[in-house]
């Protein structure tokens, strides 16, 4: 396939790309908002945590979970990075990958109801198994539908399409929340949990039927045959070869990771320091989700008007003050405050982190590659950021943790701001 004929397979796909956005990003927001209220009835910090704490007593094997929630969703994309390159349309892929991710949620349903108040050990053991594959297949699924979204999306529509996407998805993952509290009345524990999983898939499922409905076209790619080791060994060429590129990741792992450490121990400075109430923390919640709301629609526009890269760098300048709110921490008002500046900021990188790694790929079959790669390097650091920060303030102290913080969240602002190029 020549260069020639790759350029007319794009110009084709772009042309169908804007004949076709608005169907498509109409039944994409569909899908994101009704998954949404499936997902808002299971955070995992929160309501997964708290259902396992009931069988689980080590600090340890329940922090675990939110760990392999982290590191599960990301790491695991760069094995699929290459069939995704071969792929010549990314949806059907996507629904079966997508469906094994949904399914554990049934699975997860099955084992409540059979084993939870039967047989607690075998319980125990599927229901980390069965999570665990959640996350895994759940990272196949979100760099497929990334990579479909791409495919479907024309790069100047991208953050405007995900600042409202993501905007009306934080509204459903509210009502999802109130739902979840609905339904756990409904049943006697743990059985409550079960009928939660067991909704919550059924859910999950439309959304899925609705994606299902967006419309492809094939694009036409080499047909070449690479075996699996020189491929991932011309994936970490990129970082040798692409220097733009790795800035970028030095700016993620020093904004993104390192920088945002203290940001997880928010509500347990607060209750040190100001013993609030699970009221306070509810209060923080929905602050919290009313700033990414607001900020994933700000954050498309700007986007849209001024490219990714200056979203991220703003928000890099907002989290320079939620760290030192954070660590000030004198007052309520000023943890609700730390709050909402954290979730203004963070919905910046929400919404652009990953477009930003895509744009920086100058060849647009290799986009998956590009993203496979920034996620299985940053999932880790992603996955093991509280655990880092703990350890830390216990060994040296809470105001080294903030230092570190602080000047990471500088460093990667600079290495963003002068060092990465963006066309």
């Amino acid at each position: 396939m020549t260069s020639e004929d790759q350029e007319r397979e794009l110009k084709k796909l772009e042309v169908f790309a804007y004949k076709n956005l608005k169907k498509n990003s109409i039944i994409s927001i569909a899908d994101g908002a009704v998954f949404a209220i499936g997902s808002g009835m299971l955070p995992v910090s929160t309501v997964i945590v708290y259902f396992i704490s009931n069988y689980v007593h080590s600090n340890t094997l329940i922090g675990l979970l939110t760990t392999l929630n982290v590191l599960l969703s990301n790491s695991p994309q760069i094995l699929v990075a290459k069939k995704l390159e071969m792929l010549e349309t990314y949806k059907e892929y996507f629904i079966k990958v997508a469906l094994l991710m949904r399914l554990m949620w049934f699975l997860l349903a099955i084992n409540v109801f059979l084993f939870a108040a039967k047989n607690e050990l075998l319980f125990i053991i599927l229901f980390y198994i069965i999570f665990s594959l959640q996350g895994f297949f759940a990272s196949f699924a979100n760099i497929t539908w990334f990579n479909l979204i791409l495919k479907l999306v024309p790069e100047r529509q991208r953050s405007k399409f995900f600042g409202i996407r993501s905007s009306i998805g934080g509204l459903c993952e509210t009502f999802g929340a109130f739902l979840m509290g609905r339904i756990l009345r409904l049943l006697h524990f743990p059985y409550n949990y079960g009928l939660l999983f067991l909704i919550s898939f059924l859910i999950m499922m439309l959304s899925l039927y609705i994606a299902s409905m967006m419309k492809e076209i094939p694009i036409k790619k080499p047909k070449k045959k690479i075996d699996n080791k020189h491929y991932f060994r011309s994936m970490f060429l990129i970082l040798k070869e692409d220097r733009n590129f790795t800035y970028y990741l030095l700016s993620v792992l020093f904004i993104g990771a390192l920088g945002k450490m203290p940001f997880g121990f928010q509500t347990i400075f607060a209750k040190n320091s100001l013993s609030i109430s699970t009221q306070h923390v509810a209060v923080a919640t929905t602050i919290l989700l009313f700033s990414q709301t607001v900020g994933y629609m700000l954050w498309g526009l700007i986007g849209s008007k001024y490219g990714f890269k200056s979203t991220l760098l703003i928000s890099a300048l907002i989290f320079l003050p939620a760290i030192y709110f954070t660590y000030l921490m004198s007052s309520v008002e000023m943890y609700y405050l730390s709050v909402a500046l954290f979730g203004i900021a963070q919905s910046a990188r929400n919404v652009n982190e990953s477009n930003m790694a895509a744009k920086l790929c100058k060849e647009p079959l290799k986009q998956p590659s590009y993203i496979g790669l920034r996620n299985f390097l940053m999932g880790p650091f992603f996955a093991f950021n509280s655990i880092i920060a703990g350890s830390i303030i216990d060994i040296l102290g809470k105001n080294l943790l903030f230092i570190i913080s602080f000047s990471c969240m500088v460093l990667g602002f600079f290495i963003l701001c002068f060092l990465v190029k963006e066309d």
